[in-house]
């Protein structure tokens, strides 16, 4: 490991010589969590208090099931999320249940359903206290809207309400290398401030709450992803802390 990424790893709080820490990811969807499923393993696995936070419920996820659009769906995905959880062996899931995160509803069902999120958020921190919050940065993991909308709305409250030192926040930062094989956005690596190395043991048991997204993903999709990863045996994931200068100026 670099030497500054150990330093920032250590300072992060994302060492595991530390007192347990309270860990939340949130997400848009549920199997959204899967992006960093071996992480999360990892921290649960060494004592920490490990959250999973969803902000809709994905009932229009159609892509592989032939179950319709609508609240059976919404409902299947919330066991889906529930039973990974518990495969991943962290606390169980806290569903936002939010209708949608995009203009899809409407513009104004969406500005409705933005503000929804901020005070949920807000009141859930509140209640969770995290010590490290995990979720997407800029890029959406897969430039999918409602990824990019769930970042943007924890950074937003953050700022508004004060919290950027109180709540520190984390990106996911996939390598170029992942991004343009998987088609995912990436981070340039002088951005990393955390590496986080798992056992191969986490991303197995990771790979096994995969298993419980069936409305999602096809068991081909799943082996070719297992395959994917248990060949590649960096078993590390990357993240870029969001931090912000204090103090007025009077010119740029």
């Amino acid at each position: 490991m670099a030497p500054f990424l150990l330093l920032l790893t250590a300072c992060a709080g994302f060492s595991q010589a530390n007192p347990p820490k309270t860990i939340l990811f949130i997400g848009a969807h549920p199997d959204d969590e899967t992006a960093v499923a071996d992480v999360l393993v990892r921290y649960s696995r060494l004592g920490n208090k490990v959250y999973v936070m969803i902000a809709t419920d994905g009932k229009d996820g159609t892509r592989v099931t032939k179950i319709p659009a609508g609240d059976s769906l919404g409902n299947l995905r919330k066991l889906e999320t529930i039973c990974a959880c518990e495969r991943m062996g962290v606390e169980p899931p806290v569903f936002l249940s939010i209708e949608r995160l995009d203009t899809k509803i409407g513009v104004r069902n969406y500005f409705n359903a933005h503000k929804k999120l901020l005070l949920l958020l807000k009141e859930k921190l509140s209640l969770i206290k995290p010590d490290i919050i995990i979720t997407f940065g800029p890029d959406g993991d897969t430039h999918h809207s409602e990824h990019i909308v769930i970042g943007a709305s924890i950074t937003e409250l953050l700022l508004m309400e004060g919290w950027v030192d109180q709540y520190p926040l984390y990106y996911l930062a996939w390598t170029k290398e992942l991004g343009e094989s998987g088609d995912l956005g990436w981070v340039d690596k002088q951005y990393y401030n955390v590496r986080v190395d798992y056992t191969d043991a986490d991303e197995l048991k990771a790979l096994e709450a995969f298993k419980c997204y069936v409305t999602q993903y096809t068991p081909e999709e799943m082996g070719e992803d297992a395959e994917s990863k248990i060949k590649n045996k960096e078993n590390s994931s990357y993240f870029r802390r969001f931090v912000t200068s204090k103090g007025l100026k009077t010119d740029f």
